[in-house]
């Protein structure tokens, strides 16, 4: 239980100062400095090279986190062999990344696609040795590579904006950002863990892919959710790409708060889970539920809460940046788009589960099916309704995999009577959220968002405190 708060506790303080140095450059700086067609070329650019990046992770990472945890004295050895077959689709996926912007995009775009790409494939390769981290249970390491590559964006982000340098220059600091990570991944690595030495082996090779090459289509259709909105809604919208700096904004302040659910789940609890799944059943239906439970209590109240103060949030970060009709329009994507942003905290709840049971077939089906549906969902919504279709698009698309994912885990993994302290705190939890959604709502005209949210932490907290729920202890080691 310590170990689990201990990393979860990194790995969040981390991605939040993360996400925090992202928010200052995303929304603070850009839209003071650039244009709106600027700024939408930028995420559009982002999409682009973070979903075709996808392709040098082949659903390498959760089976490498899950062998390496199981075989901890043969670190060196499945990392090795990954990162060959890594290196080589990273050379794969950066020439996809030019192409396309060859024949898609303006130069603008293009000139960003070749270093926002190359940033991507710094990370990724940087993601193989966090595999280690995770592994070993040391996300600390972890922690210390993702403030560092974020405060060096930052800094020379930030001050290339400052100084006016533009906004290619800006991706020139991500692609910096991308190569120190890098480095300090490998030498804590070596220095921390394991000698970077290795053989080639056969055996090791494919029993990865043996595993992965299904996770793989699966995590393809995964980023293929995540990311193909923002790259529809530049050729869909009436609006064309400037709808894509309206949505992206939005998505921008939804995904700062979507770190807690992947340091948890895909961070401190994947180890965990893989372990008891393969050698202490009998812990696995007390582990998941403990996963579940806190995934519906932090998603809710931050659906509800974001929710209802959008209009008071967005008016805060971009007036008088942006005229009020153009706030009103980043106003309504991120009202939809907070229920998306708590619906993914119990949908990484889910892939994580998939992930740990080696459920490959059913992982690749579900989130094949989520991004068809997704896919057909933006085709109908966003010409219709632009930027606020696609954030209709994604809380549909959420609620289809928790539905499906939960009925395919209660059915095959663990059973619905395994598991009696999960309804009675999704209950709990949808009262209080409620009660404290109807008194933001009332409190909203009188008082400032600097008060209100304060105020929501501090009631739903001691709520659920009052009705028990951070009593419950789960011993895991």
């Amino acid at each position: 239980m310590n170990r689990i708060f201990k990393n979860t506790s990194s790995l969040f303080s981390a991605h939040l100062i993360s996400r925090l140095g992202s928010l200052v450059i995303t929304i603070w700086l850009m839209p003071r400095y650039f244009s709106e067609s600027e700024i939408g070329g930028y995420f559009v650019a982002l999409a682009l090279t973070n979903l075709i990046a996808s392709l040098t992770e082949l659903g390498m990472q959760n089976p490498l986190i899950r062998e390496m945890t199981l075989h901890l004295d043969q670190t060196r050895h499945y990392l090795g062999n990954a990162l060959i077959v890594r290196s080589i689709l990273s050379i794969v996926a950066y020439g996809i990344m030019i192409v396309s912007g060859i024949f898609l995009y303006p130069s603008m775009i293009l000139e960003m696609i070749v270093f926002l790409g190359l940033a991507e494939i710094a990370n990724s390769l940087a993601q193989l040795y966090r595999c280690v981290f995770r592994a070993h249970e040391e996300m600390k390491y972890e922690a210390f590579t993702v403030v560092a590559e974020r405060g060096v964006f930052l800094l020379i982000g930030g001050g290339a904006i400052l100084l006016d340098y533009g906004l290619i220059t800006v991706c020139h600091a991500m692609l910096i950002a991308g190569c120190i990570n890098l480095i300090l991944s490998v030498g804590f690595t070596r220095f921390r863990f394991t000698a970077l030495r290795f053989q080639l082996s056969r055996e090791i090779v494919t029993t990865l892919m043996q595993q992965a090459l299904p996770f793989a289509i699966g995590n393809l259709f995964n980023l293929l959710y995540f990311r193909i909105d923002a790259i529809m809604v530049s050729k869909l919208s009436a609006d064309g790409v400037v709808a894509n700096t309206w949505y992206g904004l939005a998505y921008t302040i939804v995904n700062a708060f979507t770190i807690l659910p992947g340091a948890f789940m895909m961070g401190a609890m994947f180890p965990v889970l893989s372990r008891a799944w393969e050698r202490e059943k009998g812990r696995f239906p007390g582990t998941y539920t403990f996963g579940i439970r806190w995934m519906v209590l932090s998603g809710l109240p931050l659906a509800v809460g974001l929710s209802v103060l959008s209009p008071e949030i967005t008016a805060v970060l971009f007036l008088p940046t942006y005229t009020l009709d153009e706030v009103d329009k980043i106003a309504k994507a991120l009202q939809w788009l907070s229920w998306a942003g708590g619906l993914i905290f119990v949908t990484t709840a889910v892939l994580a589960v998939l992930r740990a049971t080696d459920k490959r077939r059913a992982f690749s089906v579900l989130m094949g099916a989520t991004a068809f549906l997704n896919i057909c969902l933006n085709l109908f919504l966003i010409p219709r309704f632009s930027h606020i279709g696609a954030a209709m698009a994604m809380v549909i698309s959420e609620v289809f995999l928790i539905v499906f994912g939960i009925g395919y885990i209660s059915r095959n993994i663990v059973k619905f009577r395994e598991t009696p302290r999960i309804l009675p705190t999704l209950l709990r939890a949808v009262f209080l959220s409620t009660v404290m959604g109807i008194g933001l709502m009332l409190l909203k005209g009188f008082l400032s968002i600097w008060v209100l949210i304060p105020l929501a932490v501090l009631f739903y907290g001691g709520a659920i405190a009052v009705f028990g729920e951070l009593q419950d202890r789960v011993r895991f080691d």
